[in-house]
């Protein structure tokens, strides 16, 4: 099945190394962009199944990505504003569409998670030799084959070591993706051990934490933190409490949040340990500074690709998701994309406790991994493919609005589970009942 290729091949392409690439002009072709523009294609050419099951987050998806294209073309022009559009829509709609056509059951859900996962377990080995020995072994390989010396080469300097350990990329461009990647999938493996514990299972768990760790990178670690309280609140959220669950969450997450960007306080001291850096919160906070001079001047189409204005002494890396599509591509912009956001979470939510165990687990898995995705991306970019991953990870769940049907199923696969027991029980006992002599009669 096509879809099905694609999905396979999108997992596949998310660990190749940003070494493999080519250049169409101002293009760099990466092979999950390719992956991704297949899948836009196959979208448009099944459109009525698109459409079938499109709801409110598809309207909104589909609203944020026309606004992101207009400021695009509105701040560099037509011809490199279809361009960059281009590539938006691409890892957007692409990633997300790709999501909604193969994952339409809970199988397809635990198939494209098993998937992460294994790559994730089996590449901590990499990870381990390249923190101890200090040598991105992988990006060497890699740079061998192609030519292409792609990697920053900031990340070959003691910057990146800290307590004596070279911070980990593994196959990907940044420690940040690694790790981000890495806390993703968590989620699933941990409440799959959970869920129906095997050896293999714990192991796969411990390798994806360990590989976390291995980046020093904040990301993982709040990504933990976030799921932890996350998952309290799924735990209680169906009862009559709600509210006060849910403004203790908000309260909880906006503190931190705040204090690791203004690097003050007690969580501030906590975020400091976190992200293995003290300095992390105060160049956090000169970028919100400094920024919003570009937002109010620009509220509506953002600046696009432009740089923005800070002194001279200052990089001009963001480190939050939703501070750089705010300043992109314009305040309604950003809120749509987050609005919608935390809609897909909390419509879940609100039906997570109609699902059968059988299910319930897997969506749990993904709110706990969706909200800490939006909530760390206060603290962190999604540069590079991260950006289609979140995408993709949103679309990942549309089949969950269909439990009343997959209910049914399971529960009809679970008594024929229990019949076919019986009978087989049954069988036994009238097997162990037989004399030997009436056997041999």
């Amino acid at each position: 099945m096509i879809i099905r290729l694609l999905g396979l091949l999108f997992v596949v392409s998310i660990f190749i190394p940003v070494e493999f690439h080519v250049l169409a002009g101002s293009l760099r072709l990466e092979t999950y962009r390719v992956v991704l523009a297949l899948a836009l294609i196959y979208a448009f050419i099944n459109i009525r199944q698109v459409l079938k099951s499109a709801d409110i987050i598809d309207i909104l998806l589909f609203f944020f990505v026309i606004l992101a294209s207009a400021s695009l073309i509105y701040n560099h022009g037509l011809q490199k504003g279809i361009e960059s559009a281009g590539i938006l829509i691409i890892e957007i709609l692409g990633a997300f569409y790709l999501a909604r056509l193969f994952i339409t059951t809970p199988k397809a859900y635990y198939q494209i998670n098993s998937w992460f996962v294994l790559a994730l377990a089996v590449l901590v080995l990499f990870s381990l030799y390249e923190a101890f020995a200090k040598h991105r072994i992988l990006h060497e390989w890699a740079k061998n084959i192609t030519g292409n010396d792609a990697l920053d080469y900031r990340l070959y300097t003691h910057h990146y070591i800290r307590m004596g350990i070279l911070r980990t990329t593994n196959l990907f461009a940044h420690p940040i993706l690694y790790g981000t990647i890495g806390a993703i999938f968590f989620p699933f493996i941990v409440l799959l051990t959970l869920y129906k514990f095997k050896l293999s299972n714990l192991i796969k768990a411990i390798a994806l934490f360990i590989g976390m760790i291995s980046t020093l990178s904040s990301a993982p670690l709040l990504s933990i933190a976030f799921q932890g309280m996350t998952a309290v609140l799924a735990r209680f959220w169906s009862g009559g409490k709600r509210f006060w669950f849910g403004f203790g969450f908000i309260a909880i997450s906006g503190m931190i949040l705040i204090s690791s960007v203004s690097n003050r306080g007690f969580f501030a001291i906590l975020i400091s340990n976190l992200t293995f850096n003290p300095a992390t919160g105060y160049w956090r906070m000169l970028q919100w500074k400094y920024t919003m001079d570009d937002i109010t001047d620009h509220p509506l189409f953002g600046i696009g690709l432009n740089d923005w204005t800070r002194p001279s002494w200052m990089n001009n890396s963001i480190d939050s998701f939703w501070l750089l599509m705010t300043l992109q591509h314009g305040i309604i912009a950003s809120f749509i994309l987050l609005f919608l956001c935390l809609y897909a979470v909390f419509h879940v939510l609100n039906r997570l406790h109609k699902h059968h165990p059988a299910s319930r687990w897997m969506v749990k898995s993904w709110i706990l991994a969706f909200m800490s995705l939006i909530l760390i991306g206060f603290t962190v970019d999604y540069f590079g493919k991260i950006q289609p991953l979140f995408f993709f990870i949103l679309g990942s769940i549309g089949w969950a609005n269909n439990y009343p049907k997959l209910n049914k199923i399971i529960n009809a696969m679970s008594q024929r589970a229990k019949l076919r027991s019986a009978q087989n029980k049954q069988q036994q006992g009238k097997v162990a009942n037989r004399s030997p002599l009436g056997e041999q009669s």
